[in-house]
């Protein structure tokens, strides 16, 4: 065998050994390429994700009303709270909370179950005006009324009254209201203050006694 041919054979191995080594290698770009699309295309939407569920905490966290006091406000001839006061604090780190944005639910009655509902600001449940002579429900600690469109900074405390003998169809109306009769001693009632955009605090309010100035724990 020549010693052309021999160089010839060695040089054509070498390059099918380099055209090898090259398909491996772009191979691997494109697999490399492929792994890489797929790994940030995952972090995007886990970091998406995160925000997303970092968005739902922060107003879960700082739209919260924290209750410090439940006190009975009055009875009625059937041995039942008629009326609470509730003093509550806006939870730190809250902001553009309104009075307006503030709800509060009340399920009650053990074998028979009533619901009551209302709003801070001037409306009832049904979203209409209080007529009067109701007035906004949501109070100074001195007595004097909120605006409905006041805003209550991150560690305000403040108070409202939840009429159980009230009909939540018209709040004038007493003693049509669906707890009129279930705030009697020994009975537990659920209670939800719900922030609009916000979180929502849930408590459930034991009666221990019905004289008026006593706590509802």
């Amino acid at each position: 065998m020549s010693e052309e041919y021999q160089l010839r054979k060695r040089d054509g191995e070498a390059g099918s050994i380099g055209i090898g080594a090259m398909i491996v290698f772009i191979a691997l770009i494109l697999v490399a390429a492929v792994a890489s699309t797929i790994i940030i295309k995952t972090a995007e939407e886990l970091q998406q994700n995160a925000e997303s569920t970092s968005d739902d905490t922060r107003k879960e966290i700082s739209g919260k009303i924290n209750v410090l006091q439940i006190l009975v406000n009055g009875t009625t001839t059937a041995d039942a709270i008629d009326s609470i006061i509730v003093t509550a604090k806006v939870a730190s780190g809250s902001m553009n909370v309104q009075v307006e944005d503030i709800d509060w639910v009340i399920t009650c009655g053990g074998t028979t179950y009533g619901l009551i509902t209302g709003n801070l600001g001037n409306t009832d449940s049904a979203g209409g005006a209080i007529a009067a002579p109701e007035s906004i429900n949501a109070d100074y600690m001195d007595g004097s009324d909120y605006d409905a469109t006041d805003e209550l900074p991150a560690g305000t405390t403040f108070k409202f009254d939840i009429n159980l003998d009230d009909d939540t169809a018209d709040p004038n109306v007493a003693d049509g209201g669906a707890c009129k009769d279930a705030g009697t001693a020994g009975e537990t009632m659920e209670m939800k203050i719900i922030v609009d955009g916000g979180g929502t605090t849930i408590l459930d309010l034991k009666i221990d006694s019905i004289a008026s100035g006593k706590e509802v724990t």
